[in-house]
C-alpha cells in the first residue's frame, strides 16, 4: 500500500525508467539539432575557392553574422547554411535595428513599396545579393556602402560557395551576376 493518502493531489514520483527515458530523449535532441551556420566543410571548400572573401567575411560581417554565418547577434540574420538567404527574410526588428525605425527613412520606405511588400527584395540572382550588400553593409549605416567594389564582390563569392551555390570558374562578377541563381 502506497504511503500517500488518496487526497494528496502530487504527482507520483518518477519511476527510474521513466528519468532515464526522459535524460535519452533530451540527449537525442540535443544531438540531433541541426546547427546554424555553414557547415566546416562548406566553409572549407568557400575559405579555399575564395581566400580574399573569407578574410573580407571574417574583418566586416562575422562580428554580427558570426564566422559560420549563424547570427550572433540575434539581430542580424543568419546568412549562410540551411535557410539562410530566404526569398522573403523576416520583417527588421525595431527593438533591434535603430535603424529600422527612422522615421525619414520609412517615410521613404513607404513611398515606393507597395502595401505588404517585404522590407527588401528578394534574392534571386548574385547580383541581387551584391546589390543589397553593397549597398546596406556593414553595419552601422554609416559604414554601409564603405568597402570597395572588389571587396564585395569578393564576399558575395565566398558566401555563394559557402551556400553551395554552382559559381562560375572565374567567380560571380558584375557581367555574370543577374546569371547565377541562388
Amino acid at each position: 500500500m502506497s504511503s500517500r493518502s488518496k487526497f494528496d493531489s502530487r504527482p507520483a514520483p518518477l519511476t527510474w525508467k521513466t528519468r532515464v527515458f526522459f535524460v535519452a530523449f533530451v540527449m537525442t535532441a540535443a544531438c540531433t539539432s541541426t546547427p546554424r551556420g555553414a557547415t566546416p566543410a562548406d566553409l572549407a571548400k568557400a575559405t579555399s575557392a575564395v581566400p580574399a572573401g573569407s578574410l573580407a567575411f571574417d574583418e566586416h560581417c562575422a562580428s554580427c553574422h558570426g564566422h559560420r554565418g549563424e547570427s550572433v547577434t540575434g539581430a542580424a540574420p543568419s546568412i549562410l547554411g540551411v535557410g539562410a538567404l530566404p526569398e522573403f527574410p523576416r520583417e527588421r526588428d525595431l527593438n533591434a535595428d535603430p535603424a529600422a525605425g527612422d522615421p525619414e527613412l520609412l517615410k521613404l520606405q513607404s513611398q515606393t513599396r507597395p502595401a505588404g511588400a517585404p522590407w527588401r527584395d528578394p534574392f534571386r540572382t548574385a547580383q541581387d545579393l551584391y546589390r543589397y550588400v553593397s549597398k546596406n553593409m556593414p553595419l552601422p549605416a554609416d559604414k554601409a556602402g564603405t568597402l570597395s567594389a572588389e571587396q564585395y564582390w569578393s564576399i558575395v563569392n565566398f558566401m555563394l560557395q559557402a551556400q553551395g551555390v554552382s559559381v562560375p570558374p572565374e567567380g560571380v562578377t558584375e557581367s555574370n551576376a543577374s546569371s547565377v541563381k541562388l
